[in-house]
């Protein structure tokens, strides 16, 4: 992991010992990154989508957790089943859409092998002339993943069967979130789709660094008491609340029903491994940073809401749109500075806190191997919306 040319420049620069922020040779390492997506991504919790394309009965998301492509169907009796997005045969998807409706079959393009949209293998081509020998269809049906539909809208999955449920994986938020309401809340129309030459985890210290905001940022400084940020984290999540100006963007858009705070602003939010929220009154901001190689990354962008007309809308985009932009162009320059085997990083600063939380969750996560069971019989978790 980048530890011999680590060990050879120590030294040689002054630097801030034991510092916990993202080191260089966290950043470009191949087999750090390899680590991380079986280690982090394969024991966490990640946003797929939403139920806004799981109305009816075969709809489906298909998503990545790590490297792994997985799929969420609606089924038949209404709830919904989470499946790698493989076919058992030779590997091939199934579905390549990130939304759309598959009837009641999956078929592979390559051999024509048919699942149920329950994941039973129900179709092999040719069968008694391929395998003679005989077939054991029940052992060989899709590979089922642990689904979450989370507060009557967000759809989550989770390829361990050990990891903790989601309810617990998101505690700390889980009450705010709960108030919000969000099953009454609307997708925008659109997305932000765009990949840069990032590590994910550049990205999200960044997304938990409430220094650089103001800066940065500094755009949204007559509209924000930025001073006045608050920081907090706890378990797998990580927050800094964001006070507004009420004289000139006043954050509550007409509601009275959430607690004093939450009507004074909005909150920063950071859920494990790679989710930021921001989270408004009458609108909900999700950015989802994928893995794609040690330097580079996908940003997928959703923005949600109740009570937003289109000119609203549109503003949404386009500031959204300009704060990854600014975020994404000064990771960049992160990037290619955190190349050098000679820089060492500075103490964090208290508005750095749950950036250097998340880095230790990685750290501890890289550092652990997984369980022999991790992925062993399925988890007993809802299908529909405990949160």
């Amino acid at each position: 992991m980048g530890t011999g040319v680590h060990r050879e420049t120590d030294g040689l620069v002054p630097g801030s010992p034991g510092s916990p922020m993202l080191q260089p040779y966290e950043v470009h390492d191949a087999g750090l990154f390899e680590l991380e997506m079986v280690r982090v991504f394969g024991r966490s919790w990640v946003w797929l989508g939403d139920t806004e394309d799981l109305a009816e009965p075969g709809d489906f998301v298909t998503g990545t957790i790590g490297y792994q492509p997985v799929i969420v169907i609606r089924q038949a009796d209404g709830g919904v089943r989470g499946f790698l997005n493989n076919c058992r045969h030779r590997a091939s998807g199934l579905a390549f859409e990130p939304s759309g409706h598959c009837g009641r079959t999956l078929t592979c393009p390559y051999h024509n092998w048919a699942y149920a949209i329950d994941g039973r293998l129900i179709g092999v081509p040719d069968e008694p002339r391929m395998y003679p020998d005989g077939l054991d269809r029940s052992t060989l049906g899709l590979v089922p993943i642990r689904v979450e539909v989370a507060w009557g809208k967000l759809v989550f999955g989770c390829l361990s069967q050990r990891a903790p449920a989601f309810r617990e994986w998101v505690a700390p938020l889980a009450a705010r979130y709960d108030r919000y309401g969000f099953e009454r809340f609307e997708r925008f129309a659109g997305e932000l789709d765009q990949t840069y030459p990032i590590n994910w985890k550049a990205f999200c210290e960044n997304s938990n660094d409430d220094y650089h905001v103001r800066f940065v940022h500094r755009r949204l400084n007559d509209r924000r008491h930025q001073l006045d940020t608050i920081v907090r984290f706890e378990g797998r999540t990580a927050s800094g609340f964001k006070p507004h100006r009420l004289d000139v963007d006043d954050p509550a858009g007409g509601r009275d029903d959430l607690a004093d705070e939450e009507l004074l602003g909005h909150y920063a939010d950071f859920v494990y491994p790679n989710l930021t929220p921001l989270t408004f009154p009458t609108m909900l901001i999700l950015v989802r940073c994928d893995p794609l190689a040690p330097d580079r990354s996908r940003l997928l962008s959703r923005i949600y809401g109740v009570g937003h007309g289109e000119p609203d809308r549109a503003r949404a985009f386009a500031d959204l749109a300009r704060t990854n932009q600014e975020d994404t162009d000064m990771v960049t320059e992160l990037m290619r500075n955190l190349r050098s085997p000679f820089y060492r990083v500075g103490p964090p600063t208290t508005w750095e806190g749950r950036a250097a939380h998340v880095m230790g969750l990685v750290r501890q996560d890289v550092a652990t191997p997984l369980a022999p069971d991790e992925f062993g019989e399925p988890a007993r978790d809802a299908q529909e919306d405990p949160c």
